[in-house]
């Protein structure tokens, strides 16, 4: 496995992990389990961070990035969480996201910052 796809690995699953600490209502599936789609970009945008080509300058700007993406990918604001049919209820802004799904782009964040210095 790759320097990248083990950072990739490593951030989505701890922000995994914390979601269902937290109790959040979307849980992503596993990184086993995710779409290729998914998995690309998100590997891009990992090494995209940890390599300094990006930086976020705060946390809702992570969101917007995040949006961006899932956009891009067919997915569509929806009230209940369908990963089959590409609709989820965090596809609005960042202000009006509930508390706990705002902490989920801190913890983002920080975990690329740890993947980065951390895991080499």
């Amino acid at each position: 496995m790759s320097l990248n796809e083990r950072r990739a690995k490593f951030v989505y699953e701890g922000a995994r992990l914390h979601a269902i600490q937290l109790e959040c209502p979307v849980i992503p599936k596993s990184w086993e389990e995710r779409e290729e789609d998914f998995k690309e970009q998100f590997r891009e945008l990992i090494f995209d961070l940890c390599s300094g080509k990006k930086e976020f300058q705060d946390f809702e700007e992570a969101h917007n990035s995040w949006m961006r993406k899932y956009f891009e990918m067919g997915w569509i604001h929806g009230e209940k969480y369908d990963p089959e049919n590409r609709i989820h209820p965090d596809l609005v802004p960042y202000n009006e996201l509930d508390p706990k799904e705002k902490v989920k782009d801190e913890v983002f964040v920080r975990l690329v910052e740890i993947a980065r210095d951390c895991i080499w």
